[in-house]
């Protein structure tokens, strides 16, 4: 099997929207979390707060896709001549701007937090210039997509819910035939172990993982998915040498038996919120609000007039 010929030639489609209804990732956390806040932020469309968090999450994914884009696809005298300092500052200001207007006008970060936020990216991505070949070298792998799409319906029962999402970086190596579906992430200090632990946190690659191989028509098994975390701090005077990287790579588990669970929650998830075989949700129902120190911890709804359930001791 030509697993880049299959890739190639594949035609994902267009979602439309009179007669299907889009799920994505985030929605299955948030239900699996608290089916309540799910449903507060779909059914009843309560917007959630912009924070500069996703605005700068949102600029570093964009600039550090754009280098990557560069230098595979255009060669590394493009990518050089690339200035990533200020294309992450222009689109980091812009964002910001943007979710500001959303909000009419209310500034959700303070100077003082913009100028620290801004500083940090550029430290980002100094370090990830100056380690660059550590990480993504350019012999041996080929870029197949940045924002790869997938669009499908995961159960069969539900034809016109599909699942859709876009992948970060797709890549082969070719060296060993295999893909390599990268998903960048922004973190103040990086994973610990914990995180690493948390299904919910980690889970995303492996559904991705499944439904890419299902889209693409490629083995799954010839799949590798990877994390690729970038940190804002980093310690002044770091007990290990590992702890002054700004970039940390995490591959979670991704076999049979994870990808089963994964499988089984999407289907639990279409079968909860929507009305039988169809695209509609199921707003008869009354969805049921898990609250724990947990769960509530970063609801957007904890203490609101949308929520009185919230647990924060």
């Amino acid at each position: 099997m030509n697993i880049i010929e299959n890739i190639q030639k594949t035609v994902v489609p267009e979602m439309d929207w009179n007669t299907e209804k889009n799920i994505s990732y985030t929605q299955l956390s948030a239900w699996m979390e608290c089916p309540h806040r799910w449903a507060e932020m779909y059914i009843d469309k309560i917007k959630t707060p912009p924070n500069i968090y996703f605005s700068f999450g949102t600029a570093m994914h964009e600039t550090l896709q754009e280098y990557m884009e560069l230098m595979y696809n255009k060669g590394q005298q493009h990518a050089d001549e690339f200035d990533a300092h200020a294309d992450f500052q222009e689109r980091f200001m812009s964002l910001y701007k943007n979710d500001v207007e959303k909000v009419d006008g209310v500034h959700f970060a303070t100077q003082k937090e913009l100028i620290e936020f801004t500083n940090d990216g550029l430290n980002i991505i100094d370090f990830f210039l100056r380690h660059r070949q550590e990480h993504f070298q350019k012999h041996g792998w080929k870029l197949l997509g940045i924002e790869m799409p997938i669009l499908l319906a995961p159960h069969e029962g539900y034809p016109n819910v599909k699942l859709m999402g876009k992948l970060d970086l797709v890549m082969f190596d070719e060296t060993t035939h295999r893909v390599v579906i990268w998903d960048i992430k922004t973190s103040t200090r990086g994973w610990t172990k914990w995180d690493k632990q948390n299904k919910l946190k980690t889970s995303q690659m492996v559904i991705y993982k499944k439904y890419f191989a299902e889209q693409y028509n490629i083995p799954v098994d010839d799949i590798d998915v990877r994390y690729f975390i970038v940190k804002r701090k980093v310690p002044d005077n770091p007990k290990y040498a590992v702890m002054k990287s700004r970039i940390q790579k995490f591959e979670p588990s991704s076999g049979k038996t994870t990808q089963n669970k994964m499988v089984k929650n999407v289907r639990a998830f279409i079968e909860d919120v929507f009305v039988d075989g169809s695209h509609m949700y199921n707003t008869d129902k009354t969805y049921e609000k898990l609250a724990s120190k947990k769960s509530c911890r970063w609801c957007p709804f904890l203490n609101t007039e949308h929520c009185d359930a919230g647990v924060t001791t």
